[in-house]
């Protein structure tokens, strides 16, 4: 992340405040302030651990869950009550930030209504640095110092030039930012003060030359910020409102169309079976519909066998033809019986005679003598 002249939320006598780029004070801050885009919070320097490490490239992958461990006898806190940060600053060596839990929950806690700031960054890392210099912020009897783009720490002006002192190297410059110039004389001999570049003002005069990146980053894992779902309620709350109302009119019209639709299948449904009584007033009804379906696909003609209604057209016209008379019939499988009443057996005969050369198998299966007709029985298929 890119910041150019942040604003800077920081820690002032317990408390955080706002500084602007260019401000000469701060804002006390509360949950009514409109905080500019790309809020950096400064976290305090004396409240976290800064240190660089060596980490071998088959391990780095594996480094946020093995910190904890790697850094175990480092410290002397319980790891479990520490949060652990890292930051990856080239040639296999990373930034290792650590934090009690409890001191990270507090200043989250003391932020309300600003659960947007997404970057909590030691406040020493955001003063502007360069090459063979040290930058110095007067707090008080504190200074908050950086020495490099990875370190920096506060302490109280009374050990700054022991501090100084026990830095590798002595810088070129020592850049001081303070709005009482006298405290230089006060914490510093004259070797320091020769290189002392005082600039009048405090945080709103040193984020004027301020352009981090790649800041070591708190505010991940347990702490990362919660999705704004208020605040989106908020926007979308007159939205949700009606797109809720016509949901449910929707839904309410949907039900008086199913139950209208209900009601009329039921009406159909009875319709059809009174029909179906009608045609068939005997039987089960499981069906109707394929039951009809089926009963009336006997008469229908196959590959095999002939439909039903020219046999029996061809038997009726055969049995008047001969003054013979049917007394009753079954159809079932593609084949017709008849009983059938006749004045003589040559009459039954010239029946059967006549369906054959109409081109259907006309076969007698019996044939009975009462008084002055004859009663026979026909089995009739196609030919």
């Amino acid at each position: 992340m890119v910041t150019n002249n942040p604003s800077l939320i920081v820690w002032q006598n317990g408390l955080p405040v706002l500084w602007r780029a260019g401000a000469s004070s701060a804002v006390d801050l509360d949950n009514t302030v409109d905080l500019p885009e790309g809020t950096v919070v400064g976290v305090p320097s004396d409240s976290v651990r800064l240190t660089e490490i060596e980490v071998p490239a088959d391990e780095v992958k594996h480094l946020r869950k093995s910190l904890p461990f790697t850094m175990e006898e480092r410290v002397a806190d319980d790891v479990d009550e520490l949060h652990f940060v890292h930051e990856e600053l080239g040639d296999g060596r990373f930034l290792v930030g650590l934090v009690q839990r409890e001191l990270m929950a507090g200043w989250l806690e003391q932020l309300p209504g600003h659960d947007d700031l997404a970057v909590f960054t030691p406040e020493a890392l955001c003063l502007p640095i360069t090459d063979d210099t040290v930058s110095v912020l007067i707090d008080g009897d504190q200074g908050v110092l950086r020495w490099s783009p990875s370190a920096g720490c506060r302490i109280e002006l009374s050990l700054l030039q022991t501090l100084l002192e026990s830095l590798p190297g002595k810088p070129a410059k020592l850049v001081m930012y303070g709005v009482d110039q006298s405290v230089v004389a006060a914490c510093l001999d004259e070797a320091w003060q020769a290189i002392v570049e005082w600039r009048q003002g405090s945080w709103g005069a040193a984020l004027m030359l301020s352009e981090q990146s790649k800041l070591l980053n708190f505010r991940v894992g347990a702490f990362i910020p919660k999705l704004p779902l208020m605040h989106w309620w908020g926007v979308w709350q007159r939205v949700a409102v009606v797109v809720a109302i016509a949901v449910v009119i929707q839904l309410l019209a949907d039900i008086g169309q199913y139950q209208r639709l209900k009601s009329e299948n039921i009406e159909l449904r009875t319709a059809i079976q009174q029909s179906y009584r009608k045609a068939n007033p005997r039987g089960a009804m499981v069906d109707v519909e394929k039951q009809l379906d089926r009963q009336i696909g006997e008469f229908g003609g196959a590959d095999t066998t002939m439909a039903f209604t020219p046999r029996l057209v061809a038997v009726i016209s055969a049995t008047v033809a001969e003054e013979g008379v049917v007394n009753s019939l079954n159809y079932a499988s593609g084949q017709l019986r008849l009983n059938l009443t006749a004045g003589n057996f040559a009459a039954i005969e010239r029946i059967r005679q006549r369906l054959s050369t109409e081109g259907f198998e006309a076969t007698l299966e019996t044939s009975t003598a009462r008084g002055n007709e004859v009663r026979a029985r026909l089995r009739v298929e196609a030919s």
